[in-house]
């Protein structure tokens, strides 16, 4: 018997299509709450919270809400925007956009960040003035 007092908490990205029968029978039983990312949390520093919301929107557009970019990538100690991007973000979207380098460039382009030219995998020099 599992007692009344006892939650068991989870967390699964839905981004991830590997898993979908494992998917289909958590969701039948257990209370899924989604989490997307948020631009503002009281008391915690987002870094280039614009950035985010404009490679997110690009997202959305091309994937849906469940490929955005979770706002932890841009929190912490570390607000070096190119070593975030290159080192984590940019290998995320290459991931999630199977390479597609033209798709890429175009979320980094109209999120205004500065492509370096003649990288692969792809990688910023820095923001658009």
């Amino acid at each position: 018997i599992v007692p009344s007092n006892l939650y068991i908490i989870g967390t699964m990205n839905t981004a991830d299509k590997s898993i979908a029968l494992l998917d289909i029978a958590l969701r039948r039983r257990f209370e899924f709450e989604s989490m997307y990312p948020q631009y503002e949390i009281e008391g915690e520093e987002i870094h280039d919270v614009e950035i985010l919301k404009k490679i997110n929107k690009k997202i959305i557009e091309s994937k849906g809400h469940d490929f955005q970019i979770g706002h932890a990538y841009f929190m912490g100690k570390n607000n070096d925007l190119i070593e975030r991007m290159n080192k984590k973000v940019i290998p995320l979207l290459l991931e999630y956009y199977m390479n597609d380098k033209n798709e890429v460039e175009t979320i980094l382009k109209t999120s205004g960040l500065k492509i370096q030219e003649n990288s692969w995998p792809l990688k910023i020099s820095g923001k658009n003035d």
